[in-house]
């Protein structure tokens, strides 16, 4: 099924294996093409970690973006998702939303949205990002390994959420910010990433990066997105990408 929500246009499914693999092989899609599923098979989130995509229980949804070269702040993509996210989340009256650095949305401390962000190379070898977005929307329990971590909206307001209602608010917010971005507004976008998410100041934190364990106080983003951690000796780290975990 094809829909049309002006920028984008949505491909809709039953069953995929995983949506940004299916758009990803979608050669010379447009700008802006999405592809959704009522269920996944196959989904992942970052580090090759499988994302839990029961039918009907969630939004699973690819977005295709073409950024106009040259593309300063590529990092930002994935954050400005997050606040799409988070904004929708809230504009649905929840409290307590969170964006766990870089993008992952909580509620009350456990994640209902992950995000992935990736490069691709197009039929035609243009560059492009494909945007991976899951969101726990109607989901009563999950499996015993994620139970304690994950959340769902339904969980949450205790109403079941209409996915496709859900799906056309958050691409209204995404394509607002993923403008804003487009015009240069980097730091509108950091500042709000910042105003959402508690771990963007005063958070003791450990990160595991490639080869090695920072642990120090968050201190905000710098221009980029990386993440700006002070050390106890009080030299500044900037971590573009690892996994998080507060210490208190």
């Amino acid at each position: 099924m094809i829909l049309h929500r002006a920028p984008f246009v949505i491909h809709h499914f039953t069953t995929l294996r995983s949506t940004s693999d299916t758009l990803k092989s979608m050669s010379d899609a447009p700008a802006f093409t999405v592809v959704t599923a009522d269920e996944q098979t196959a989904g992942r989130g970052r580090r090759d970690r499988s994302w839990y995509s029961p039918r009907g229980d969630g939004l699973y949804l690819s977005i295709l973006l073409r950024p106009v070269a040259p593309v300063l702040s590529p990092s930002l993509i994935s954050l400005l998702a997050a606040i799409a996210v988070a904004e929708t989340i809230i504009d649905l009256g929840v409290r307590e939303v969170d964006i766990k650095w870089p993008n992952d949305v909580l509620i009350d401390g456990r994640k209902v949205c992950g995000i992935l962000a990736e490069g691709a190379t197009s039929g035609n070898q243009s560059s492009c990002i494909v945007i991976g977005i899951g969101v726990n929307l109607n989901q009563r329990s999950f499996p015993e390994e994620i139970a304690e971590v994950a959340t769902s909206l339904f969980l949450s307001t205790k109403e079941t959420m209409d996915a496709a209602r859900f799906r056309d608010h958050l691409l209204t917010n995404l394509a607002r910010w993923y403008e804003l971005w487009h015009s240069g507004a980097d730091l509108r976008i950091i500042e709000r990433w910042e105003e959402l998410s508690s771990y963007a100041k005063h958070r003791q934190v450990r990160i595991e990066t490639e080869g090695e364990e920072v642990v120090g106080e968050t201190i905000g983003l710098a221009g980029s997105g990386a993440l700006l951690v002070r050390m106890a000796d009080g030299h500044v780290r900037s971590i573009l990408a690892g996994q998080i975990s507060h210490l208190r």
